[in-house]
Protein backbone atom coordinates (compact mmCIF):
# COMPACT_ATOMS: atom_id res chain seq x y z
CA UNK A 1 0.00 0.00 0.00
CA UNK A 2 1.51 3.27 -1.36
CA UNK A 3 0.31 5.11 1.69
CA UNK A 4 2.01 3.21 4.65
CA UNK A 5 5.65 4.56 3.73
CA UNK A 6 4.79 7.78 4.88
CA UNK A 7 2.51 7.11 7.71
CA UNK A 8 5.48 5.21 9.79
CA UNK A 9 7.89 8.16 8.67
CA UNK A 10 4.59 10.42 10.80
CA UNK A 11 4.43 7.99 13.77
CA UNK A 12 8.35 7.80 14.17
CA UNK A 13 7.87 11.93 14.42
CA UNK A 14 4.76 11.75 16.70
CA UNK A 15 6.67 9.34 19.08
CA UNK A 16 10.68 11.02 19.21
CA UNK A 17 11.10 12.24 22.64
CA UNK A 18 14.70 13.70 22.15
CA UNK A 19 14.45 17.07 21.49
CA UNK A 20 17.54 17.05 18.93
CA UNK A 21 16.27 14.75 17.21
CA UNK A 22 12.70 15.87 16.67
CA UNK A 23 13.40 18.46 13.96
CA UNK A 24 15.00 15.71 11.83
CA UNK A 25 11.97 13.35 12.06
CA UNK A 26 9.76 16.11 11.20
CA UNK A 27 11.75 16.77 8.08
CA UNK A 28 11.95 13.01 6.91
CA UNK A 29 8.07 13.17 7.60
CA UNK A 30 8.15 16.34 5.49
CA UNK A 31 9.98 14.66 2.87
CA UNK A 32 8.09 11.26 2.98
CA UNK A 33 4.72 12.77 2.51
CA UNK A 34 5.81 15.10 -0.43
CA UNK A 35 6.84 11.75 -1.80
CA UNK A 36 3.32 10.47 -1.77
CA UNK A 37 1.63 13.09 -2.86
CA UNK A 38 3.86 13.35 -5.88
CA UNK A 39 3.62 9.97 -6.91
CA UNK A 40 1.29 8.51 -9.50
CA UNK A 41 1.33 4.96 -9.09
CA UNK A 42 -1.93 4.72 -6.54
CA UNK A 43 -3.98 7.91 -6.12
CA UNK A 44 -4.75 9.47 -2.97
CA UNK A 45 -8.40 8.74 -1.83
CA UNK A 46 -10.60 11.30 0.62
CA UNK A 47 -9.32 9.62 3.70
CA UNK A 48 -5.97 9.53 3.15
CA UNK A 49 -5.64 12.85 1.39
CA UNK A 50 -7.67 14.12 5.04
CA UNK A 51 -4.72 12.23 7.14
CA UNK A 52 -2.22 13.86 5.40
CA UNK A 53 -4.00 16.91 5.87
CA UNK A 54 -4.35 16.66 9.59
CA UNK A 55 -0.50 15.52 10.43
CA UNK A 56 0.65 18.49 8.24
CA UNK A 57 -0.65 19.96 10.90
CA UNK A 58 0.22 18.04 13.60
CA UNK A 59 4.21 18.26 12.14
CA UNK A 60 3.60 22.22 11.71
CA UNK A 61 2.82 22.37 16.03
CA UNK A 62 5.50 20.08 16.85
CA UNK A 63 7.54 22.31 14.93
CA UNK A 64 6.64 25.41 16.68
CA UNK A 65 6.74 23.47 20.10
CA UNK A 66 10.55 22.17 19.33
CA UNK A 67 11.39 25.82 18.89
Amino acid sequence: MADTAWRDVYKAALLEVDPIKLPQRVEAAHRAIRKRLTENDEPLSKREFDDIDGALRILQFLTREAA
